[in-house]
């Protein structure tokens, strides 16, 4: 998400994220005809000009597109089936998915590059967490803040600062297990 914030002047047309919810701990994932319906709506389409098929939603939403320049940020993506009606098929817009899987389809079918992210290294997860409850509260905590994982490192920040009497022990428990750290979203934002 920080590279989206970064180019999103480089799309004067707009900006459009929605969390997919493709690792949501409730397993509530959000299908692509969903996904597609949202954006249509945050693109200003009644929605009694919504087709049904979800093949003819996706054809006017890359219509809607065309010819514009559209950052769109694909957020917890669970597999490239998810993601590919919500593909744009003009230059001109940026598409930006983020996953725990590869998503290698994406990468053999449609051109799209791959970037894996490394884990946070100490110093940058203790900045992270700085940022987030203040250097007062990691204070004397530098063991916990070192086995913290990169993929946890939201969703420990998120619990410690929304229940600020948690003992700082048990800020560390669940960073071992493949959990995602998910926000809950009922559509389409702005970045």
């Amino acid at each position: 998400m920080h590279l989206a914030h970064r180019v999103a002047e480089r799309f004067p047309d707009g900006q459009l994220y929605v969390n997919l919810r493709g690792f949501d701990p409730s397993g509530a994932v959000m299908s692509a005809g969903e996904a597609v319906r949202l954006f249509l709506d945050a693109l200003g389409v009644p929605p009694e000009r919504v087709p049904h098929e979800v093949e003819a939603q996706a054809a006017l939403y890359r219509g809607l597109l065309a010819g514009r320049r559209f950052l769109v940020l694909l957020d917890n993506a669970r597999d490239t089936d998810q993601v590919r009606p919500l593909l744009r098929g003009t230059p001109g817009c940026l598409t930006i998915v983020t996953s725990r899987s590869r998503l290698s389809g994406l990468v053999a079918a449609h051109g799209a590059h791959a970037l894996t992210l490394r884990p946070l290294h100490a110093g940058q997860a203790r900045a992270f967490l700085e940022r987030r409850l203040g250097a007062a509260r990691l204070a004397g905590e530098s063991r916990a803040v070192s086995e913290i994982t990169a993929l946890a490192l939201a969703c420990v920040a998120a619990r410690a600062a929304t229940h600020p009497h948690l003992p700082r022990r048990r800020w560390q428990p669940n960073c071992g297990r493949r959990t995602a750290a998910s926000t809950p979203s009922t559509g389409p934002t702005r970045l």
